[in-house]
């Protein structure tokens, strides 16, 4: 098995990025698929609707294990980042991952880091899930050079179609 990653984004906020997420995440596991989430907005809305509470007291999220890829450290196991929840795997966020976003400009191969990441994970499952917040930075591009698909979400609405727009360029 080698999991397809597939990112889920847009440029708009509000247009059901994370939603959509967490839908085809159990889409997925209904069709007898292995998936992995990963939430990879600082703001953490997949992690809340897998259930967690509160963000700020899950000990290890996707922002450390960037911030571990930014200093050169050993990673976890898996078994202390992986959560699951009703036969879906995610990897957590919180607001971590935005002090990446600032450190994530000044390192070299930085593009890279979610994909250092998630490649030993992509044999334990058939799909690997990343939604992403509504930005084209660092973090964005970490996501599109991970993703073998992207997946825009859009509202049909005049703002919503002007950030599709963006987002293809």
């Amino acid at each position: 098995m080698r999991g397809k990653i597939i990112m889920i984004g847009s440029m708009k906020g509000g247009v059901s990025k994370t939603v959509t997420t967490h839908n085809l995440a159990y889409s997925l596991q209904k069709l007898g698929k292995k998936v992995l989430a990963v939430d990879f907005d600082s703001q953490a809305n997949l992690t809340t609707c897998f259930g967690v509470e509160n963000v700020t007291a899950v000990p290890v999220t996707i922002g450390h294990l960037m911030l571990n890829q930014i200093e050169d450290e050993d990673m976890p196991e898996p078994s202390e980042y992986i959560i699951s929840r009703n036969g879906i795997d995610f990897i957590p966020s919180s607001m971590v991952l935005s002090a990446v976003d600032s450190k994530l400009r000044l390192e070299m191969g930085a593009e890279k880091m979610l994909s250092n990441i998630l490649e030993p994970l992509r044999d334990s499952y058939d799909y690997i899930l990343i939604d992403t917040s509504p930005s084209l930075g660092a973090l964005t591009i970490n996501a599109l050079a991970a993703a073998d698909e992207v997946i825009i979400t859009v509202n049909p609405q005049l703002l919503a179609m002007m950030g599709l727009q963006y987002t293809t360029v």
